[in-house]
């Protein structure tokens, strides 16, 4: 017996110590602070689920060991490629991973397997000391004891910690690994994923009525055809940037440099949907939902969106999207959202498929084929594929020669598939002018989200080498917003800063509809006194940019911890003196869950309609 229980004591001991070195080495490479909270925290919370292991699974603490190291390795690769841990919600878009499993193959660090590697080992070796041991061990005499063990704990560490209020960063930069997912797992099971509780002093009188009317540039693209291209993770420094000698946007630039305004400080606002979060927030105007796609939940809403109001004033509204229909659900999402008609690869001529779907160059140019007998004023939406990571498109049509060291990185695949993405681009405005489109249209080009986030660590040396400073995530989430007006002789570079959320106003104005009822949490960026993003997702919710600040909130949720920038001298400015942002941000992005969560956009409207009317 004596010899039983000693091979039990060594087996746990052996088992915990490997599991906790284990955590820490995870620590090194993702919390944004290593705290004695973080510390003490993990170190309890690790007991409480060996305690968990003993009552309820009767000591099967090589399952519970397994089970520590498989979650590292997935959490340390999802944060390879997301930069931040994943959560139970976004099992909701789990059969979408064949469509980036080879995404996130390509970003797979070696490092990640360490956490896997010596399970066989282990479990081979934990078998055979057992069996020299010469009997089973003795399940638990003191089970009574156990379990009040359990009980206490439960009530200390469980309880209050499901019962605060905290956004998953927090609680994974207080608390450690093992709180956040036993906090994630909690939330879902006590349905904390129901509409957010916003404070009866919050109104969304300031939402309504924000579009500019008769403001600067109004009506200058009247009675236009309407074409928004979303371009597949477009980033801004792409635009008149050269590499080795080689401009890789040669036509967006040409675009940007006649007829055109372009925002050069528009940051992304996307959640876990990614592409399909930034056509959500582009096309309503409002801030999707962070860790569940819009899409793929809310597709029976009534929106106030971009394509539903330009069908009231006549016109014909169409998406077009290379993947399937199925893909991102857009095939039930796009008619709640007013299109009249989505083209998805079912119903295209597949001549070329690269990765996820039809290449971008046959993409356009079926595109073009379609929208030229399309009843005039029209909304054209595109959403581009080729550019997608892992960026890996064929040989023979790489138009960039890359340096040695470059050569097989995501950041040489990159770009690549943007040249590639920018020549189709190309093509595309030849075509709109060869069938007679382009002078009467106005085409919008905006990037969806990052294609090089700074979590990879390739990727951060190659950009911070590549472009001469250190390569951070506000650069990342920065991408270009364009209007191009053929024929205004315009010529406007703005760097008001602003977000995906700011476009829907900006067009209205451009195109000279004044809208009295409409939900927009943008601004029309050409009529606006400043610019003010909020950011979401990527970064701890509330963090924001404006004309004169950077705020990241803190990890740990912690406001002396956050990064709090004056854009102006680059010098860091006191986390306090951005409070005023903090708050405008979070309220904007409560006040948007919170509308779609409760699917009360058309009661808002009606009221708003009822106040004109009086």
């Amino acid at each position: 017996m004596k010899k039983t229980y000693d091979w039990a004591v060594d087996t746990v001991s052996l088992l915990a110590s490997m599991s906790l070195i284990k955590v820490f080495f995870f620590y090194i490479y993702t919390a944004q602070t290593l705290k004695l909270s973080n510390i003490i925290g993990t170190i309890v919370w690790y007991f409480f689920l060996l305690i968990t292991f003993r009552v309820l699974f009767k000591g099967r603490f090589f399952l519970l060991y397994c089970i520590v190291s498989c979650v590292l390795f997935i959490d340390f690769l999802y944060f390879q490629y997301f930069g931040f841990l994943p959560s139970v919600k976004e099992l909701a878009h789990v059969h979408h991973i064949g469509g980036v499993k080879s995404s996130i193959i390509y970003v797979m660090d070696p490092l990640s397997f360490l956490f896997i590697i010596d399970l066989v080992p282990v479990g081979l070796y934990l078998r055979r000391k057992l069996s020299r041991a010469g009997e089973t061990v003795e399940k638990s005499s003191g089970r009574a004891q156990w379990l009040a063990m359990f009980s206490i704990l439960f009530l200390a560490l469980v309880l209050p910690l499901i019962s605060e209020s905290l956004q998953p960063y927090f609680v994974f930069n207080r608390y450690g690994l093992f709180a956040y997912h036993l906090h994630d797992m909690a939330g879902l099971a006590l349905g904390k994923i129901k509409a957010p509780i916003v404070d009866e002093s919050v109104t969304y009188s300031g939402y309504i009525n924000r579009v500019a009317e008769k403001g600067k540039y109004f009506a200058l693209a009247r009675n236009r055809n309407i074409i928004l291209v979303q371009l597949e993770s477009f980033q801004d420094f792409l635009v008149g940037f050269s590499y080795n000698g080689q401009e890789i946007t040669p036509n967006l630039n040409r675009l940007i440099s006649n007829n055109s305004i372009y925002f050069n400080e528009i940051y992304q606002q996307v959640g876990a949907g990614n592409t399909s979060d930034a056509e959500f927030v582009i096309n309503n105007s409002m801030h999707g939902l962070g860790q569940i796609s819009v899409y793929e939940s809310r597709d029976q809403n009534s929106f106030y969106s971009l394509p539903a109001l330009l069908n009231s004033k006549g016109f014909y509204t169409i998406a077009f999207h290379g993947n399937k229909g199925s893909f991102w659900n857009r095939e039930k999402v796009y008619p709640s959202l007013g299109f009249d008609d989505f083209v998805s690869l079912e119903e295209m001529e597949n001549d070329e498929i690269i990765g996820f779907g039809l290449s971008d160059l046959s993409f356009f140019r079926q595109v073009v084929t379609m929208i030229k007998s399309l009843p005039s004023p029209f909304f054209a939406f595109l959403v581009t594929l080729t550019s997608h990571n892992p960026y890996d498109i064929p040989g023979e049509l790489h138009g960039i020669k890359l340096l040695p060291e470059h050569e097989g990185t995501l950041f040489g695949n990159y770009l690549q598939s943007v040249h590639y993405t920018d020549k189709a681009l190309g093509v595309f405005i030849s075509d709109l002018k060869h069938v007679g489109l382009y002078e009467n249209s106005i085409v919008a080009i905006y990037g969806d989200h990052s294609g090089l986030y700074p979590f990879n660590k390739e990727n951060r040396d190659i950009m911070t080498g590549v472009l001469g400073k250190t390569y951070d995530l506000v650069q990342a989430m920065n991408i270009p917003l364009v209007f191009h007006i053929p024929g205004s002789r315009l010529k406007v570079v703005s760097s008001i800063a602003g977000g995906q959320i700011d476009f829907f106003p900006t067009l209205l104005n451009l195109i000279g509809v004044v809208e009295k009822n409409g939900i927009l949490f943008g601004r029309d960026l050409n009529n606006s006194s400043g610019g003010f993003v909020s950011l979401t997702h990527y970064v701890p919710e509330g963090s924001f940019i404006d004309d004169g600040r950077i705020f990241i909130m803190s990890g740990d949720g912690i406001l002396e911890n956050s990064i709090a920038i004056d854009r102006t001298t680059g010098e860091t400015i006191p986390s306090f003196s951005c409070l005023d942002g903090y708050k405008d941000s979070i309220q904007q992005i409560e006040a948007s869950k919170y509308l779609i969560l409760n699917d009360s956009i058309s009661q808002l409207l009606g009221q708003a309609t009822s106040t004109n009317t009086n």
